[in-house]
């Protein structure tokens, strides 16, 4: 256990020299780690190579591996995990024991098990604390031990009742959980589905409170520098929160020194992600949150953009430090404000220009009049879901139609949004600020090399009678020693919060539930000279040689998932049950009993997924000769 641990460390560090190249200038006077949809005002590209809608269903599927590089969960989630650890007791293979690893720790807590999609309320989540089901299915059938990752954490008391688990198996720092399984068989009255363990493996899935962190909408930017491991840490899902433990971590990030942080944009860009903001049916959320499952197989740098896109930031390295803004209306104090007229760092003129300027006004090729956002959507078990912006047939969608002559469409995936809200106003300061943009590239002296990529800036330009507003995207040192200046206009009500904030109507959806199992009807009992069959070496025929039997009857159950029945019987003065066979017919003969015996016989019915229901039972029934 101890190497399965190594191994996973191992992975985990090899990706943490990818980000080198962002704290590199090339050629350039201020680098932009990612903006959010770049110069082409296209999709994130995240430089990954794999399909995000799928990878936030994989992070719910339980897998069997010593190699698999272990998640960080930020904010909440539902995860499935790594088993690495599975053993029976041992002895008579009642008890089934799991260990299986969820995310990097510590982790600020639990709150919901599901075994096989069947949700397990337990009576704690505690870590450490040896929990069990306090109602529903597999009550006195399943022990659960959660542990959070902290770095002293003790070996699982559960874990090591089976053999191969000792108190050096501590999997520190990893947030993990030990469940003990109980299998009983059908010879029980006991609840049904009582019954987790059934000779496979249950697949488990948990929704986990991600890691505790820095939450830096508390420091003072003018004096912080505590050391990394030294921060009070809380459960807090603001992405600026989020993105600084990422680069700050040693152990899964880059591990980058506070001096390299400008920790007063850092605390600006993460107080307009706590700003709460009200949506056009009332309802309000913070502006941004992140709620994700980071793969520590893709690059940091790849993880940094995922996390940037999130909430439309830009993270530009000058002067020595990282630089962290926000994409908004123009007003770094409040995310609402589209001022129509906002604070500009610089204005440049014709005096300022080294030869000509390239605009480049509305395409096609830049434009959409649709945008369809996939994030994760909490109330689908964490599942990927689809917002879209304009619905179609509404006013904005008719008329942008009209304007553009066909349908220009574009697909995000956002892994860290669990907010329907965030995502429908995403999808809508994406199609707005795509409709009526101009870009800008021109070169100019050294007077503008204090400008950083994300300031807006005044572009006036007599000779075209030009005079706009700009946003930086891309600052560059050409080689004759000019600078290169790349820009997009920037139009303030393109970031108006006007989303609709409201959710959409759910299906209602009535299936046959394959975990429970519909019980048989009607059972009913006879016995007597009718039932009884006469034999001899030849077969049945007339001979003075009577087999005694008793006769069971009974509805067929109405479930698509049914196979089979179980047929149970008993004297009525014993207290323990005997299985006399199982049928996929609606009737069974019980044979050795006895003339003027009283007998108890019981029926339930089992389904594809070896799930019993109910049983029903007749009592007392005195043989008959």
């Amino acid at each position: 256990m101890g190497f399965f641990s190594k191994a996973f460390r191992a992975v985990t560090n090899l990706a943490k020299g990818a980000i080198n190249l962002v704290s590199k200038v090339v050629s350039s006077i201020v680098s932009a780690v990612t903006s959010p949809f770049g110069m082409n005002i296209d999709v994130p590209d995240y430089g990954i190579g794999t399909d995000q809608a799928q990878a936030i269903e994989g992070v719910l599927v339980n897998k069997d591996s010593a190699v698999e590089n272990i998640p960080i969960v930020y904010g909440q989630r539902a995860i499935g995990g790594t088993r690495v650890f599975v053993s029976t007791n041992g002895s008579n293979n009642k008890y089934l024991y799991v260990a299986m690893v969820l995310c990097e720790g510590q982790i600020s807590g639990y709150n919901k098990l599901s075994i096989d999609d069947n949700e397990v309320p337990l009576s704690s989540y505690a870590h450490g604390v040896q929990a069990t089901p306090s109602s529903g299915n597999y009550a006195n059938k399943l022990v659960a031990q959660f542990f959070d990752g902290r770095d002293n954490q003790v070996a699982s008391t559960l874990l090591k009742e089976a053999p191969g688990w000792t108190d050096n198996h501590k999997l520190s720092g990893l947030a993990y959980i030990a469940l003990r399984y109980e299998w009983v068989g059908y010879n029980t009255s006991e609840n049904p589905n009582n019954n987790p363990y059934g000779g496979g493996i249950p697949n488990a899935k948990l929704v986990v409170q991600g890691k505790t962190i820095l939450d830096l909408t508390t420091i003072d930017p003018a004096t912080y520098n505590t050391a990394y491991d030294s921060d009070t840490k809380t459960y807090v899902n603001n992405p600026v929160s989020v993105l600084c433990d990422y680069l700050r971590s040693e152990r899964y990030g880059k591990g980058l020194s506070n001096d390299l942080f400008d920790w007063t944009s850092w605390k600006a860009a993460a107080d307009l992600c706590a700003q709460t903001v009200t949506y056009a049916n009332a309802t309000t959320s913070a502006a941004f949150t992140c709620d994700a499952v980071m793969d520590t197989a893709n690059t940091l740098l790849s993880n940094c953009k995922i996390l940037l896109a999130s909430f439309r930031g830009i993270m530009p390295y000058q002067g020595g430090k990282y630089i962290l803004k926000i994409e908004n209306g123009g007003d770094d104090t409040d995310i609402t404000a589209t001022p129509s007229d906002p604070a500009t760092v610089f204005t440049v003129t014709n005096e300022h220009i080294i030869g000509g300027v390239q605009l480049e006004g509305e395409s096609k090729e830049h434009k959409c009049n649709r945008a369809i956002i996939t994030y994760v959507d909490p109330e689908a078990g964490y599942q990927p879901n689809d917002v879209i912006y304009p619905e179609e047939g509404s006013a904005d969608d008719t008329a942008y139609l009209a304007a553009d002559g066909a349908r220009l469409e574009k697909r995000i995936t956002l892994p860290t949004i669990a907010n329907r809200k965030i995502a429908e106003q995403f999808a809508r300061v994406f199609v707005r600020r795509s409709r009526s943009q101009k870009f800008i590239t021109f070169n100019t002296n050294l007077t503008t090399s204090n400008n950083s990529v994300g300031d807006l800036i005044r572009v006036t330009i007599d000779t075209i009678g030009l005079d706009g507003l700009f946003r930086i995207v891309d600052l560059r040192v050409t080689t004759d020693g000019a600078v290169e200046v790349n820009a997009v206009e920037h139009q303030p009500s393109a970031y108006a919060i006007d989303s609709s904030g409201a959710d959409y109507t759910r299906p209602s959806i009535n299936l046959p539930d394959p975990l429970s199992a519909p019980a048989p009807t009607n059972l009913v009992l006879a016995s007597g000279s009718a039932y009884n069959l006469v034999t001899n070496s030849g077969g049945y025929v007339e001979s003075d040689s009577t087999v005694i039997r008793l006769y069971a009857t009974w509805t067929e159950t109405v479930d698509p998932y049914h196979t089979s029945y179980v047929v149970q019987y008993r004297d009525s003065a014993d207290s323990d049950w005997t299985t006399a066979g199982t049928t996929v017919e609606e009737y069974f003969f019980i044979t050795g009993v006895t003339v003027g015996t009283a007998y108890d016989v019981r029926v339930a019915s089992i389904n594809s997924l070896g799930r019993r229901s109910a049983y029903v039972t007749v009592t007392n029934h005195t043989i008959q000769s």
